[in-house]
């Protein structure tokens, strides 16, 4: 099935991602009558490789930096004779580092993924608001929404590269250099912190638009289309929390 059924509809996919940063109204019309996304893909998944490559200098000396205090807290690892715990460390940096060397090229799978979940909960939003949405309308609605992501991104990345790339001695530091409201609980558990850094002005701004674009795009009502978008926002938090509690924490 093609993406963009006609040369119009291709150049109408390209203003639609276009429009989706600067002129969402316009966006949210085009995606009711003409839902397109093949272009929304290919600037998503472009700029959010550039952003990858950008920070992986900065990245790779923060997990070189934390990582093996991190791993040496492991009581799987801290029970190992002093020898057999650097082999151990070593080993898992390593490998961190060969994951981080291909991480760019995730974005071709994460994206898809993340916005079939996203179409999954506004579908279930359409049915229970009462709109007339269909699978391919809300899937190309998040996925245009993607494209703002992936600008945030680039935002992170600027910032990131701005401040020097020796400035990080945490990759979670990295993270959270876009402002969230994580800043507002300086000192409270890790977890937590991890919880309200992923809700930050880029990951609020992609819910306004899920939220007015499931109104304008699908009808839904008002209520159920805000409830579904603060669903989506909330769950970006809980994935991070569990991040944040899978991994060792040193203090």
């Amino acid at each position: 099935m093609s993406t963009e059924p006609s040369a119009g509809s291709r150049n109408g996919g390209l203003q639609t991602a276009i429009d989706i940063l600067v002129s969402p109204r316009d966006a949210f019309e085009r995606l009711r009558e003409t839902p397109t996304w093949g272009w929304a893909y290919l600037i998503a998944v472009v700029l959010a490789m550039v952003g990858t490559l950008a920070i992986l200098m900065p990245l790779r000396h923060a997990l070189e930096a934390a990582l093996p205090a991190q791993l040496a807290a492991n009581p799987n690892i801290a029970k190992l004779p002093p020898a057999e715990q650097q082999a151990q460390i070593a080993r898992i940096i390593s490998i961190q580092g060969a994951i981080l060397n291909v991480s760019w090229l995730a974005s071709v799978i994460i994206l898809p993924l993340v916005t079939l979940i996203q179409s999954g909960v506004m579908l279930a939003a359409n049915r229970l608001g009462g709109g007339d949405g269909t699978f391919r309308r809300l899937w190309s609605l998040a996925l245009n929404v993607q494209v703002a992501g992936s600008v945030g991104g680039l935002i992170a990345a600027a910032i990131v590269l701005l401040r020097g790339p020796n400035s990080f001695s945490d990759p979670t530091q990295i993270q959270t250099v876009i402002p969230s409201l994580g800043l507002l609980l300086p000192g409270a558990p890790h977890v937590v912190v991890a919880f309200f850094s992923a809700i930050n002005v880029i990951a609020i701004w992609q819910a306004a638009l899920l939220g007015f674009g499931m109104i304008a795009v699908a009808r839904i009502a008002r209520p159920v289309a805000w409830s579904a978008a603060a669903l989506m926002l909330l769950s970006l938090g809980a994935f991070a929390a569990i991040g944040a509690l899978a991994q060792p924490h040193a203090g």
